[in-house]
């Protein structure tokens, strides 16, 4: 596998674990909306839904990279 290529998976590697972490945090915040109360139920919808995004691109993006190295 050429330089290039094996740099191109690990920048896709390395992005899936920055949607990863974006996960967990928009995590730590429905929690904190959900403990405080009040929150529209539009807003845990659109937080959860982001999650959901993150997780669905972070796998996107590691299917590639591992699509890239035999």
């Amino acid at each position: 596998m050429s330089p290039e290529i094996s740099a191109h998976a690990e920048t896709l590697r390395s992005d899936a674990r920055a949607l990863i972490a974006c996960a967990e945090r928009l995590r730590a915040i429905e929690a904190e909306l959900q403990a405080g109360g009040g929150a529209p139920e539009w807003l845990h919808a659109s937080v959860r839904a982001h999650i959901a995004a993150c997780l669905v691109a972070a796998a996107d993006l590691e299917n590639a990279a591992r699509r890239l190295t035999p």
